[in-house]
C-alpha cells in the first residue's frame, strides 16, 4: 500500500533539492501539497475497497491500515527531503523512531484488545506519530513550511512534479509485476510446494537489495549535482559507482552462493532444502541487480526517467514470456533463471540509453544572471 501512495514524489524531491536547494521551501511545500491533495482519491479508493470486502474485522482493519500507509508516505517523503540535504542520519533516526512507535503502539493495542482491528489501530497510531515527528523536524529543524503551516504552493512546479514523478511511480508499480508475478505463475505451472520453495530462495535474494539501495540513497544527490555542474565529471562518477556496485554485487552473490545450503537451513530449516538450486541461480543476478540500481538512478539524475517506465513495460513482457516457456519444465529454477534474464535485459536497455543520450539529455542549469521569470520556469528541471 505504501508504494500506491508514493506517486514518485520522493525521488523527484530529492533530485529537485540537489539541483536547487535555494528554492527548498517552494519545492518541499509544493511536494507536500501535491501529496496531500492526492490523499483524497487514495482514501476514496480505500473506502471503496473496504465496502467491497464486506463487514467484520476485515473492513475495519483495511481502513486503518490504509490510513497507516498514507502516514507512512509522509514519513517516506520526509526521508526524501533529508536525502536531498544529504543528512542520512536524520533519515535513519526517523526510520528507527517509526519502527519503535509502530511496534510499541501495536503491542499496546494488542494488550488492550487481542483483535486484528486493534492491531491495525495501533499500527495506524504509530505511523501517524512518526509522520508528525518527521514533519516537525522538517518545520523546525530545516525551517521549511508544510501545507499545515501555510507552506507555499507553486502551480507550475506542481505540474512539473506530477509530469516528472508519474513515470517513476508507474515504473515502480509495473516492476512489481515481474518481481512478484513469478509466484502467481509458478503456482499455476508447478503447484504450492514449488511456490514455497522458490519464495524462500527469493526472500534471500530480495534481502541483498538493501545494500545498493543504501548506497544510492547516499550518492544520488551528488550524482544529480555532478550532472548539473560538470556532466563530464558526472559520467566519470557514474562509471566509478557502476563498477563499484558491480564488484560489490559479485562479492555478495558469491558469498550467498557458497553458503546457500547454510543460509536456507538457518533461515527456513531443512524442510526447504529444495530452495537451494533456485537460490544459486538467483545469485547470478545479484551483481547485475546491484549494477541496475545504479543505472536506473543515473537515468533519473539525467532527467531520463521516462525511459524507466518504457523499460519496465518491456521487461514485464520479457519476464512473463520467459516464465511461460521455462516454468512448466523447470519450476522454481525456471523462475530464477527468468529473473537473471530480466535483469540482464534491464542492464542492456539502460546502457544503450545512457550511451546514446550522454550529451543531449544532460541537465542544463540556468545562467546565474537569468531573469527571475525564466528561473521559475526551469524550477522543475
Amino acid at each position: 500500500m505504501l508504494l500506491a501512495t508514493d506517486l514518485g514524489l520522493g525521488i523527484w524531491t530529492t533530485r529537485a533539492l540537489a539541483r536547487r536547494q535555494a528554492r527548498a521551501a517552494t519545492i518541499v511545500g509544493t511536494g507536500l501539497w501535491v501529496r496531500s491533495l492526492a490523499a483524497v482519491p487514495y482514501l476514496a479508493l480505500v473506502a471503496g475497497a473496504a465496502l467491497l470486502v464486506g463487514g467484520g474485522e476485515t473492513r475495519g482493519a483495511l481502513v486503518l491500515l490504509g490510513i497507516a500507509a498514507l502516514a507512512g508516505a509522509y514519513v517516506e517523503y520526509c526521508g526524501a527531503v533529508f536525502r536531498g540535504y544529504e543528512r542520512l542520519r536524520d533519515e535513519a533516526r526517523l526510520n528507527v523512531a517509526r519502527a519503535a512507535l509502530v511496534a510499541v503502539a501495536g503491542l499496546a493495542a494488542l494488550w488492550w484488545r487481542r483483535t486484528v482491528v486493534a492491531l491495525a489501530a495501533g499500527v495506524m497510531v504509530g505511523a501517524i506519530a512518526a509522520a508528525v515527528a518527521g514533519l516537525t523536524v522538517i518545520r523546525r529543524g530545516y525551517r521549511l513550511p508544510t501545507p499545515f503551516h501555510g507552506g507555499p504552493f507553486d502551480r507550475r512546479l506542481a505540474r512539473a512534479a506530477i509530469r516528472e514523478a508519474l513515470p517513476l511511480w508507474l515504473a515502480g508499480l509495473m516492476s512489481l509485476v515481474y518481481f512478484k508475478g513469478d509466484a502467481v505463475l509458478l503456482r499455476v505451472f508447478a503447484g504450492d510446494a514449488a511456490v514455497g520453495s522458490y519464495s524462500a530462495a527469493y526472500k534471500i535474494f530480495e534481502a541483498t537489495m538493501i545494500l545498493p539501495s543504501i548506497i544510492l540513497a547516499a550518492s544520488f544527490p551528488a550524482l544529480v549535482r555532478a550532472q548539473r555542474d560538470d556532466p563530464a565529471r558526472g559520467r566519470r562518477s557514474e562509471w566509478g559507482l557502476g563498477l563499484g556496485l558491480l564488484s560489490l554485487g559479485g562479492i555478495v552473490g558469491a558469498a550467498v552462493y557458497l553458503s546457500s545450503d547454510l543460509v536456507i537451513g538457518w533461515v527456513f530449516g531443512p524442510a526447504f532444502v529444495s530452495a537451494v538450486p533456485a537460490l544459486r541461480l538467483l545469485c547470478l543476478a545479484v551483481p547485475i541487480l546491484f549494477l541496475n540500481y545504479g543505472l536506473t538512478h543515473f537515468l533519473i539524475a539525467r532527467s531520463l526517467e521516462r525511459y524507466n517506465l518504457l523499460f519496465t513495460i518491456l521487461l514485464v513482457i520479457l519476464n512473463l514470456g520467459t516464465n511461460v516457456v521455462l516454468m512448466p519444465r523447470w519450476g522454481g529454477r525456471g523462475a530464477a533463471f527468468t529473473t537473471v534474464i530480466t535483469e540482464v535485459g534491464l542492464t542492456l536497455c539502460c546502457l544503450i540509453t545512457l550511451a546514446g543520450r550522454s550529451r543531449s539529455s544532460v541537465y542544463q542549469p540556468q545562467p546565474p544572471d537569468a531573469p527571475a521569470a525564466a528561473s521559475r520556469a526551469r524550477t522543475s528541471e
